[in-house]
């Protein structure tokens, strides 16, 4: 350096040094400022801030970078998956059609080698990299045996190991596959094996498609090679690269700008990608975030000194008051300067306000926040009952602005017998005694007038230095809902365990009353055969038939009512019972209009239609008999969808089902019988003009109907039975008639039964019919009989009801001597469950009590025959 150069630059250091400007900077650093300080700290935060912040972005943005890298290599991973899959798929599919070639299948069977040589050739051409070959059962070699384009072998190695996306290396690099399907002669004769061999590295088409649809290559590994099946080079790869491979990393790096990753499905095969796309982009990540972290640090000075300076003087003259205020002096107050920022000056009334109102607001905000919190209605009241607060849930809930409800009394709110008992209770002096709680179960009056039931607990408590009262109120309209709801379901409970029992105690009396019954009839039917239709006896014989055929009616409608069987079901349209009825009805009654209003397409019942006629018969009568200055009879039938909840009280379940309803318009039922008008033998009618079975019965076999019977009635404005039946999908059927004939016969017939009047005139039947009789007192006998003379008997004829040992013990027993025994039983009960599942065990048939000669005659012939009862 010359010496003129160098007197320049001393010159020039001279001149800055001695400028006033640096002086100053100089001088700066011998004083201690808070902004100096304050500036600092905002540089250096802002500093590490901006550095803290970049380093994640540049973390996040790079990860996101290369999460994004990642997706697309593996999506065009997928890709290249996807097409070599249906490649394998495409070559297994050509070589089934292949197999199940007619022309191939006969050219096989009838060993035309060169024939199948020429079909192979021209209908299924080797190309790219596919080739076919036929072997027939019995021999070794292939048709064809070579190709121009394969090795004999390479042809040799694919059929003694069968390989699937092997390597294999005769001086070339082949990827080979090796797929075989039988040939099959009328789908079970074995006439050889159809075989396809791909070979990889030779489908150019292939590799075209793969380029075409991603921007990588797809490469395989071969010992320490790595061959490039669109380009065709390879290279070499190093031990950590081997190592790496043999690892199964998802993605290995190939160099600086390749990476790998596995093709899942094919053992040797890689996608080959650039990195290329991945180091641009963060390039441009971090070229933008260095651009970012120079404004963001340069802005962040800036604004520190300006911050800085602005802040210090108003915070320095707030320190010094809030000094003072500390060391005691609790009159001071922080000032209000118009050249101050607005926010200094809304800081010095915050602490003005504070100072004057803490404790105060501090109590304030505790009940406030504890009212706002709770769903329940919360209000506080002076002693005097005026509201002084309340929370949102009290005035809304009863249609109250908050300047209505503060203006009310708790005499406004709740009934003045419940006001007053918590006023006298709770707003008096508490000041010396314990603090008292009270709950009072009452209803809140809503703005319109409504009531709300509600519980309300009070109690006395001290709120801003005044004795209060805290009521907390909470909706209970849910609750006696639900109280309401249950009540009712335990007053249905009740009363269908009532009508059970009731019902149980009917059916044994109606079925004693059956035997009884059964004793007279046998012995009229006897003495009907001996009588002469002239004799004047047969007058009173008939007399006695009718009564006994009266007294079966009335049993039958105590088992109706006890639910003892369904009797016998068929499917019918209620449309036609009403039709039946109503006609029936109206015969006798014509003073009585009714009025149907019947649903077309009315779905099937599966029911007994002279049980259900009998109810409606039943319900009409009633109907009259409510109705002794006239009126009218409504009758509706229609289809309906019962919930689950609507039937569970009747314990019945949900789906579809046919209403009847049948309305009057008499004087209804007084409230208090209401509940007993389905019990046997009750009625409001006079004596003699009613037993009261007939509701009762019609309960009963609407019940056994797996059905719902239900009243509504309103004192002098009629009454409505609803009866719902189950739907069903069968279609109904006509009804038939039975044949009257008496028919003999001569068979050994093993008659069992525990009442001896019972036995006797059963006995006296079935010899007056021309069988052979042997009696058995009960269960015991019988099968002791049985055991013994089991070839004498044809038939044994079973009373279900008998002490110590049963009609189904003793069927049981029965059928353990002779499982082709055939039975008929008896039983005062109507056909029930019981029996029905005896009927399904093999039982011939079932005869109810009593009956006559005739029935008894008929019933044995379709047992005895197993055939069906003859129509007249």
């Amino acid at each position: 350096m010359s010496t003129e150069k160098r007197n320049i630059i001393s010159h020039g250091f001279a001149r800055i040094k001695n400028a006033s400007f640096l002086n100053k900077i100089l001088n700066f650093k011998h004083r201690k400022r808070f902004s100096t300080y304050l500036v600092t700290t905002f540089v250096v935060l802002a500093t590490l801030s901006v550095f803290v912040i970049l380093v994640a972005l540049y973390g996040y943005f790079g990860k996101q970078v290369e999460a994004e890298f990642r997706k697309k290599i593996l999506a065009e991973k997928g890709q290249v998956e996807i097409i070599l899959n249906n490649r394998i798929s495409s070559i297994s599919d050509m070589l089934k059609d292949l197999g199940s070639d007619n022309i191939i299948r006969v050219t096989v069977m009838l060993d035309g080698k060169s024939q199948l040589k020429d079909r192979v050739s021209e209908f299924y051409p080797s190309r790219e990299g596919v080739y076919f070959f036929v072997k027939k059962q019995s021999e070794e070699s292939v048709i064809p045996e070579t190709y121009p384009n394969l090795s004999q072998k390479l042809i040799d190695f694919a059929q003694k190991t069968y390989p699937y996306g092997e390597v294999i290396d005769d001086g070339n690099t082949h990827l080979v596959w090796w797929f075989s399907a039988p040939i099959m002669m009328h789908q079970t004769q074995l006439m050889g094996t159809a075989y396809a061999l791909y070979d990889m590295t030779q489908d150019d088409k292939l590799m075209s498609i793969v380029s075409q649809t991603v921007g990588g290559d797809v490469s395989v590994v071969n010992s320490d090679r790595l061959y490039s099946l669109i380009s065709k080079k390879a290279v070499s790869l190093s031990e950590e690269m081997r190592n790496n491979i043999a690892m199964r990393l998802e993605l290995l790096m190939l160099s600086n700008k390749l990476i790998l990753s596995k093709i899942d499905g094919f053992d040797n095969l890689y996608f080959q990608s650039s990195l290329e796309a991945l180091i641009s982009a963060k390039r441009k990540v971090s070229l933008w975030i260095g651009f970012l972290s120079i404004v963001i640090l340069t802005l962040s000075i800036l604004m520190s000194i300006y911050l800085g300076k602005k802040m210090v003087e108003p915070l320095r003259q707030m320190t010094k008051k809030a000094i003072q205020i500390s060391e005691g002096e609790k009159d001071l107050l922080f000032e209000n300067n118009s050249s101050n920022y607005w926010e200094f000056n809304q800081l010095s009334q915050a602490f003005n306000y504070m100072l004057a109102n803490l404790k105060n607001a501090e109590e304030q905000s505790r009940y406030k926040e504890l009212l706002e919190n709770v769903d329940d209605a919360v209000y506080i009241l002076d002693r005097e009952g005026n509201v002084l607060e309340a929370n949102e849930a009290a005035y809304a809930q009863l249609g109250y602005s908050p300047e209505q409800f503060f203006e009310l009394n708790l005499t406004n709110l709740i009934p003045a017998d419940d006001a007053g008992l918590i006023i006298d209770q709770l707003g008096k002096d508490i000041e010396h005694q314990a603090p008292q709680k009270i709950t009072v179960e009452t209803s809140h009056a809503k703005i319109d007038g409504d009531p709300i039931p509600v519980e309300i607990h009070s109690r006395a408590i001290s709120y801003r230095g005044r004795n209060v009262i805290l009521n907390v109120a909470r909706d209970i309209t849910a609750r006696r809902k639900a109280e309401n709801e249950k009540k009712h379901l335990e007053s249905q409970l009740i009363h269908s365990q009532k009508m059970e029992a009731v019902g149980t105690l009917a059916g044994g009396i109606a079925h004693d009353f059956n035997n009884l019954l059964m004793g007279i009839q046998g012995y009229v039917s006897l003495m009907r055969l001996q009588t002469d239709p002239e004799d004047p006896n047969d007058e009173y014989i008939q007399g006695i038939e009718t009564a006994v055929t009266n007294a079966a009616n009335l049993t039958n409608q105590l088992l109706g009512f006890a639910r003892k069987g369904k009797y016998s079901l068929i499917p019918t349209s209620l449309n036609s019972i009403v039709e039946n009825s109503s006609k029936m009805f109206t015969r006798t009654r014509k003073e009585i209009p009714t009025h149907k209003k019947l649903q077309a397409n009315l779905w099937s019942v599966k029911v007994d239609p002279g049980q259900i006629e009998q109810v409606l018969i039943n319900l009409y009568l009633n109907a009259w008999h409510a109705m002794p200055d006239g009126g009218d009879i409504y009758i509706q039938t229609e289809n309906v969808c019962l919930s689950e909840e609507y039937c569970k009280p009747f314990e019945v379940p949900q789906g579809n089902y046919v209403k009847v309803s049948v309305t009057d318009t008499g004087m209804g039922i007084e409230p208090d019988i209401i509940e007993r008008i389905f019990e046997p033998f009750f009625t409001t009618k006079e004596v003699g003009k009613g037993t009261g079975l007939g509701l009762a019965s019609a309960y009963g076999i609407i019940k056994n109907h797996n059905g719902i019977i239900r009243v509504y009635s309103e004192k002098n404005h009629g009454t409505t039975f609803n009866l719902y039946l189950p739907a069903s999908n069968l279609e109904e059927v006509d009804d038939i008639k039975i044949s009257t004939e008496m028919v003999k016969g001569n068979e050994a017939i093993l008659l069992v039964d525990d009442e001896k009047n019972t036995i006797q005139v059963e006995e006296l039947m079935l010899r007056k019919l021309g069988y052979q009789v042997t009696p058995a007192l009960g269960g015991k006998e019988a099968v002791k009989l049985y055991k013994e003379k089991m070839v004498d008997f044809d038939l044994v004829a079973l009373d279900m009801i008998m002490p110590e040992m049963n009609g189904k013990d003793t069927y049981d027993a029965l059928k353990k001597i002779n499982p082709a025994v055939k039975v008929l039983l008896v039983s005062g009960y109507s056909q029930n469950k019981q029996i029905d599942e005896l009927m399904d065990q093999g039982c011939h048939g079932f005869i109810q009590k009593p009956f006559d000669i005739v029935q008894l005659s008929q019933k044995l012939r379709e047992v005895l025959e197993e055939r069906p009862l003859k129509i007249s």
